[in-house]
């Protein structure tokens, strides 16, 4: 990629998705990578599957990046997940502690969720020849009204009200950072570093799946993208989104 992530800010004042907003302007004119799509206001910004992700207008971040990474192999296709889940821990740990991946890609403090991450793919002749991220990012946002069970914001961490614009060149810059990473091949770095920022990675939980409850513990993702989650006295299980719940 010639041009770093966010050199092309296109601005809408309110869409109700900004990957579906993102996927019709790539359909119809000549995007070039690296271009961020960022709404004022998402009136119906989408999550994995039927998830929703609730934002106040003026309040949040919800943007989405379009990128080419046609240089990554299908079979790594998670490791994009990575290399962006660890841009946004990046930038969050330069304002607060205790910032952590939740597999597959959603970014907690502690045991609240500040950010979300829709990754769609698309795939051409065996090659992802372009993909849309859609980022969800609690900035100032205090008060939250769905059924989330746990939403958190960077000012209920910190106390500070945030200019949206410095956190949105902040979180870009580092984003692009580890794009780049994810671009020269550093699979070991990214890996090593997405396993030190997985939620409850070697910890001791109750989990569920369509079989049972048990208590384990995450030792890991597998290369597609699997977690792994190995069973007191039990069997290592490989798990698809979904297929467990954590409690």
């Amino acid at each position: 990629m010639l041009q770093p992530i966010g050199h092309m800010i296109i601005t809408v004042a309110s869409t109700a998705s900004t990957n579906n907003y993102a996927s019709r302007q790539i359909a119809v004119n000549e995007i070039q990578e690296g271009t961020v799509f960022l709404a004022y206001e998402q009136t119906a910004g989408r999550g994995q599957l039927t998830n929703r992700w609730e934002s106040k207008p003026g309040q949040n971040l919800t943007f989405s990046i379009f990128l080419q990474p046609s240089f990554l192999e299908l079979y790594r296709q998670f490791m994009l997940s990575k290399a962006i889940s660890l841009g946004i821990v990046s930038f969050l740990r330069k304002y607060v502690e205790g910032v952590k991946i939740k597999w597959p890609n959603d970014i907690y403090i502690e045991d609240s969720k500040i950010c979300g991450i829709l990754i769609e793919n698309s795939v051409m002749k065996g090659v992802i020849n372009q993909t849309i991220i859609g980022i969800g990012l609690n900035v100032n946002q205090c008060r939250f009204y769905s059924d989330a069970p746990n939403p958190v914001s960077l000012k209920m961490k910190t106390g500070t009200d945030y200019n949206l614009d410095v956190v949105l060149a902040g979180l870009l810059r580092e984003t692009d950072l580890f794009y780049k990473k994810l671009e020269g091949g550093q699979y070991d770095e990214l890996d090593h570093a997405f396993l030190q920022s997985l939620y409850r990675i070697n910890e001791w939980h109750d989990y569920e799946d369509m079989d049972h409850r048990y208590t384990g513990k995450i030792i890991g993702v597998n290369a597609i993208g699997q977690l792994q989650v190995q069973e007191k006295d039990g069997p290592l299980h490989e798990y698809h989104f979904k297929e467990v719940a954590y409690l």
